[in-house]
């Protein structure tokens, strides 16, 4: 009998002798006392199992926190990383679309700055779109497509919207596949008689970014001639609330934090925050830089954010947050699969039809892996399926089959490739024992 490397204890929680052990392959999570925590690594040094543990052996061995031998455990890490590589068809087949790049607000930290144009999707590349996915879809066997139209503004270019959801919820229609969309906007130009238009065609939600309360938020998000949006977006929320699901989202760094914990304040005020379907926020992050010099990273001190000295104390206060207001709360102890080597991940189109793996790597075509005007993906495909990053992590570290390397963006804007590690360890060994706690947390109150 064997420990995992993969298991991550929280001593003393929640009370004085009481243990969390979390395993990061299997994402088991149990609660045990310091007898039986004793007994664990007693009979890991001896090979005796006690009466205790002996009984526990199945729910211990299916949790992951038991294992034979270390070839076994090496054994079962491989195979997680094949099925996450191979066998994401299961999962909803997620493909962005970017109605343009054009943008009618100047957001300060705008990720697609560096290849923001006026630029907008055609109904002719509307078309292809359509087909390019339904044969995608097709060829794999996908049996649920979830649509995310994306911008620049996607509300700036509404017709593609129409064109390619009719077209693909007819097809859906006909072949027994789940279809739906939802759209991520600035919500500038949110309106009810567009919901009802788009609500017949599969429209499932609508995620609207508020960086913070009035003040914070108009700061970070005005309009192009730098007026105020925050009002306008709350009016255009109260319009269609009742009529479709709305998330916020929202984007923050330390100076504008506050402004996200008073926007949660204001929106119970307003009898709104329990009747959003979603809330969320994550630390702003780098940029690449000009399209003919991906390499020159633009907000580079956002990269400190998932360093040792990161958005640790915010990252942990706005889940409690939420947490304590009844909020549902994702707490990001789940496995993080990269789209990059994922053959049925989710895709990135833009308005040329050009496709991507990653909306981090939009309007860059030296990182493109296809065309909707061609049925199969390019070379740069294989070389992103290829990478396997994690086997070059430390043998001996426990965060592997969550981070998996870390993030192959962040790869490229630290060592100017996909390839290489990027590991945030210091930051995960601080903050992996508070989303444990949460996650206890969430799951001892969702029985109560």
């Amino acid at each position: 009998m064997k420990l995992s490397k993969f298991n991550l204890w929280v001593p003393d929680y929640p009370t004085k002798g009481e243990h969390l052990l979390f395993n990061s392959r299997t994402q088991g999570l149990i609660k045990i006392n310091q007898e039986f925590r004793d007994a664990l690594f007693a009979s890991e040094k001896t090979g005796i199992i006690n009466k205790e543990i002996e009984n526990s052996l199945t729910a211990l061995k299916a949790n992951g926190i038991i294992i034979e031998d270390e070839q076994e455990e090496a054994a079962k890490l491989d195979d997680f990383f094949k099925q996450l590589k191979y066998e994401s068809n299961g999962l909803a087949f997620e493909a962005t679309i970017l109605t343009t790049y054009n943008c009618n607000f100047r957001c300060v930290y705008c990720f697609e700055e560096s290849v923001k144009e006026n630029k907008f999707l055609s109904p002719q590349t509307s078309d292809l779109i359509a087909s390019w996915l339904i044969k995608r879809a097709e060829k794999r066997n996908i049996k649920r497509i979830l649509l995310v139209y994306y911008g620049g503004e996607p509300l700036l270019n509404i017709p593609p919207i129409y064109n390619i959801s009719y077209k693909m919820q007819k097809w859906a229609q006909t072949k027994g596949v789940e279809f739906g969309f939802m759209i991520i906007t600035n919500g500038s130009i949110l309106s009810l008689e567009l919901v009802n238009k788009l609500l017949p065609l599969g429209l499932k939600e609508i995620r609207v970014t508020l960086d913070g309360d009035r003040a914070t938020h108009n700061q970070k998000r005005p309009l192009l001639d730098g007026s105020g949006t925050f009002d306008l977006i709350i009016d255009n929320i109260k319009l269609v609330i009742d009529k479709v699901n709305i998330a916020v989202a929202g984007n923050f760094d330390r100076e504008s934090f506050p402004g996200v914990i008073r926007l949660l304040d204001y929106l119970k005020e307003r009898n709104l925050l329990y009747r959003l379907s979603r809330i969320d926020f994550a630390p702003i992050v780098p940029r690449l830089g000009p399209k003919d010099n991906p390499k020159a990273i633009e907000l580079a001190e956002c990269a400190s954010h998932v360093g040792k000295d990161g958005l640790f104390e915010e990252t942990v206060r706005l889940k409690k947050e939420l947490m304590r207001r009844g909020i549902k709360v994702r707490t990001g102890l789940s496995v993080n699969a990269c789209p990059l080597f994922m053959q049925d991940a989710g895709v990135t189109i833009d308005p040329d039809g050009i496709i991507y793996k990653c909306n981090s790597l939009l309007g860059y075509s030296e990182f493109a892996i296809g065309d909707v005007r061609q049925e199969e993906f390019n070379h740069k495909f294989n070389e992103f399926m290829n990478i396997d990053a994690w086997k070059k992590c430390p043998a001996e570290c426990p965060y592997v089959p969550m981070c998996q390397g870390g993030c192959r963006f962040f790869s490229y804007l630290e060592n100017n490739n996909f390839s290489d590690l990027s590991c945030k360890k210091e930051y995960l060994d601080r903050i992996t024992p508070e989303l444990i706690k949460l996650e206890y947390e969430k799951l001892t109150t969702a029985r109560e």
